[in-house]
């Protein structure tokens, strides 16, 4: 779901009030994935183009603005609000023509009748009082608004002839990171078991690529009568490394186990078995790090047990890895600048509790399952290693 800037509307339609021209034609546009993380998963848009009545607009779900009050705060709890927007369709493609992703129309098999209906229903939805929605980025989304009020202004019913790509939307997630490691690991890491489950094909749909694919072998059907929803398919923009329906290229690159990621931990790993080494030999322990590491534990479990607690977000409350990284390694981490807390017998024990934990987290990401991503495994190590190992204290 693409995020677009807020684009300026257009007098032109604002104020007319007619109704299509026979020559008029509907198509949906899908938008290839971009660089910045709001854009790795494409973007959907619905064209008019009446060149009789000199009307050529995209109508666009996926605005917002930046400079909203607390709009950090409210994308976390999942209280983001779009805007359903409209502009010029050549506006529309030059904005994506100067971030080379390609975009793909696919022309609609709508009925006169059809064709005026849905223009009335995107008119009367682009309406100050009626434009704002309630952002969620599986169920209610540039793809999902875009598709439903298509389906919502036919003569019938859209049926889809089309397979399940993913068993589940972490999986489909997955494919859209998979050349973005760190996006990747961090939307890993937030996403819950929720997101394992087996996914349904309308879920699925919540991406732009795979309605892309979906719209292509969908028919109308209005009792005995069947026709295909999409008219012709063409290319208003391409580039070779960008395309909108990724999924159908079997070289689109898939996620790799060993990455930046992974080996950036596995690094981190093993310079923690060379402190403990040095450590054990020298009988001094460096609370520095485990300060450290405990400080960024409870700040990344505050964030775990925010987003399960009161995120409207789907799939981010059943998050095993609050097992691990929970809001106490905070409490934990100021202790330890202490130095009598060291000495006491309590330090030791809440790091030995706290590798218990990481099992039960293995464990029960086995039988839920939740997907860990590999590189967390080198992270749960250090913790481990870091609890149980003793390091004898200094003779005098």
């Amino acid at each position: 779901m693409a995020v677009v800037v807020l684009l300026a509307a257009c007098a032109q339609a604002a104020s007319s009030t007619a109704s299509l021209s026979g020559s008029a034609e509907i198509s949906m546009l899908t938008c290839a994935p971009g660089q910045a993380i709001w854009t790795h998963y494409g973007h959907s848009a619905i064209r008019i183009h009446d060149p009789e009545k000199g009307i050529d607009l995209c109508f666009n779900y996926g605005l917002f603005n930046f400079n909203a009050p607390n709009f950090a705060g409210r994308f976390i709890s999942g209280q983001t609000d779009y805007l359903l927007g409209y502009c010029r369709t050549a506006t529309f493609i030059e904005d994506y023509r100067s971030e080379g992703r390609s975009i793909h129309q696919q022309t609609l098999n709508l009925s006169a009748n059809e064709k005026e209906a849905l223009w009335q229903a995107l008119r009367e939805n682009a309406k100050k009082e009626n434009r704002q929605y309630r952002y969620n980025f599986f169920y209610d989304n540039c793809a999902t608004r875009a598709r439903k009020i298509v389906e919502r202004n036919i003569e019938g019913k859209v049926c889809y002839d089309s397979c399940l790509l993913y068993p589940s939307l972490r999986a489909s997630l997955k494919h859209y990171t998979a050349t973005h490691p760190w996006a990747d690991f961090g939307i890993s890491f937030l996403i819950a078991a929720e997101a394992d489950r087996p996914a349904s094909f309308s879920d699925l749909l919540y991406a732009p690529g795979e309605m892309q694919i979906a719209l292509q072998t969908a028919s109308i059907c209005s009792g005995d009568s069947l026709r295909p929803l999409v008219k012709s398919s063409c290319d208003l923009l391409s580039f070779p490394d960008s395309q909108t329906a990724s999924s159908l290229d079997k070289n689109h690159p898939k996620n790799k186990i060993i990455d930046s990621v992974f080996a950036s931990m596995c690094l981190l790993l093993a310079l923690n078995l060379l402190l403990m080494f040095f450590e054990i030999k020298n009988r001094k322990k460096c609370f520095p790090i485990d300060i450290f590491l405990y400080l960024i534990a409870g700040v990344s479990g505050l964030l775990l047990c925010y987003l399960a607690l009161y995120s409207q977000h789907p799939a981010v409350h059943h998050n095993w890895l609050i097992l691990w990284l929970q809001p106490l390694h905070l409490c934990y981490a100021i202790a330890l600048c202490f130095p009598a807390f060291r000495k006491s017998k309590i330090a030791p024990a809440y790091a030995q509790i706290n590798s218990l934990l990481c099992l039960l987290m293995i464990i029960a990401a086995i039988i839920v399952p939740q997907h860990i991503h590999p590189a967390c495994w080198p992270l749960v190590a250090i913790f481990v290693l870091r609890s149980l190992a003793y390091v004898p204290p200094k003779s005098h």
